[in-house]
């Protein structure tokens, strides 16, 4: 009896532990408190450059737990797969781990997001995670499939426990990023592939 009656105050115990060490934030630009990024048009985007995008894209997570340097430098374009750049960021699947943009719970306001729920940003509460903020047109259905995404920098964040009243907003440490059009493969690439398939025949001749 005693011995049952122990396993079960473990068992709970380990269950308040696991469920406070879990970092979380809030996915919210809007009401940020000391930054205020936005997601803006890049060059043939669709929009004003510069401009906040209005509605129709959806902004989500990319996350990793711990502090660790991004490579993202090594994506001019700024529409590359974050995991191409560093595989330590995975996407977030977690709930409210995206928002609408330029949506009701922003004032319609372009540039701007925010999900009115906590979502979960790495494993540790009083830790830093590492972030990327990624935003794709929603009608593509994921990041990978838009045709017009883009991605921030990567940042850390100090995360905290949910019911910490004081939850950290990400858009206090996220960087401004533009979204931009897929990069085609360039009239040069082609050209070069033409001429080698022109000399390839030649000689075969």
């Amino acid at each position: 009896m005693k011995k049952s009656l122990m396993l079960a105050i473990v068992g709970m115990t380990a269950g308040v532990v696991s469920s406070y060490g879990q970092g979380f934030a809030k996915l919210d630009n809007y009401n940020s408190q000391t930054n205020f990024p936005l997601i803006t048009y890049g060059a043939g985007s669709g929009g004003t450059v510069g401009a906040g995008i209005g509605t129709g894209f959806t902004v989500g997570i990319y996350f990793g737990d711990g502090a660790f340097a991004g490579s993202v430098a090594a994506d001019p374009s700024g529409t590359a797969s974050p995991t191409s750049l560093n595989a330590m960021l995975v996407f977030s699947t977690n709930p409210n781990s995206t928002a609408p943009s330029a949506n009701a719970a922003v004032a319609n306001t372009p540039g701007y997001f925010a999900n009115p729920s906590t979502t979960q940003v790495n494993s540790t509460a009083g830790g830093i995670s590492t972030l990327e903020i990624v935003a794709w047109l929603t009608s593509a259905g994921s990041y990978d499939n838009s045709s017009i995404r883009g991605h921030s920098a990567a940042f850390q964040l100090p995360t905290k426990d949910s019911g910490d009243p004081n939850l950290i907003f990400i858009g206090d440490f996220m960087p401004t990023f533009s979204v931009l059009p897929v990069p085609e493969p360039s009239t040069f690439a082609l050209i070069g592939l033409g001429t080698g398939a022109l000399l390839f025949f030649r000689r075969r001749k």
